[in-house]
């Protein structure tokens, strides 16, 4: 029931909350924060604004009546940013969807005191609706690469590609990417967790 409640939030402010726009980065990373700010603010008064949050993954910092938020990320997952203004023309509302991921930890085997492996994280690239490509931050030659997703339900599926492809669903999505990277002096490996929701809205 609550994950048909926050889709139906999801969409009614998404097509609602129109009447104005909230600048800023659309992710955060978790335990750091982003700051946000109305643009073209035409507030009636310095303290006519109220911001609020919805999805439980973040927390507001400083003032919600003023017109820029610090929002701190607390755990991966999909949120809804929302801000209610008063202006000469009424109330305005207007929200941004934010992304909150999980950093990617790492983990470091190596035979001499210098690894050679650079590689330090990954990103999600959306091929195309259950479809999701995991992509190395930059291009390593003369590596040896394993993918590991192991999903909500326990299943694991594997990739010796350099960039891997796995599939999912929103009743059964990846809850953890788990990346190795071999080279001849070294080994590296990278853990990344996943909220359930946020697969359902990915």
């Amino acid at each position: 029931m609550k994950k048909i409640l926050f889709l139906l939030t999801l969409l009614s402010f998404t097509f609602v909350y129109s009447q104005c726009f909230i600048e800023g980065n659309s992710q955060i990373k978790a335990g750091e924060s982003e700051v946000y700010t109305i643009k073209n603010n035409t507030a009636q008064c310095a303290d006519c604004h109220q911001w609020s949050s919805f999805g439980g993954n973040v927390s507001l910092e400083g003032d919600v009546k003023q017109h820029t938020i610090k929002v701190k990320g607390n755990a991966g997952g999909k949120t809804i940013l929302s801000l209610e203004m008063l202006s000469d023309k009424g109330i305005l509302r207007c929200s941004k969807n934010i992304d909150v991921v999980n950093p990617v930890s790492q983990e470091n085997h190596s035979s001499t005191s210098a690894c050679d492996v650079s590689l330090d994280s990954f990103k999600e690239v959306k091929v195309s609706d259950g479809v999701v490509s995991f992509v190395p931050a930059k291009s390593e030659s003369g590596v040896k690469y394993e993918w590991t997703a192991e999903y909500e339900n326990g299943d694991k599926k594997t990739s010796a590609e350099p960039t891997a492809q796995f599939s999912y669903s929103r009743e059964n999505g990846i809850k953890t990417l788990m990346l190795r990277v071999t080279s001849s002096k070294c080994m590296r490996n990278f853990t990344k967790t996943y909220d359930a929701n946020y697969w359902r809205f990915y």
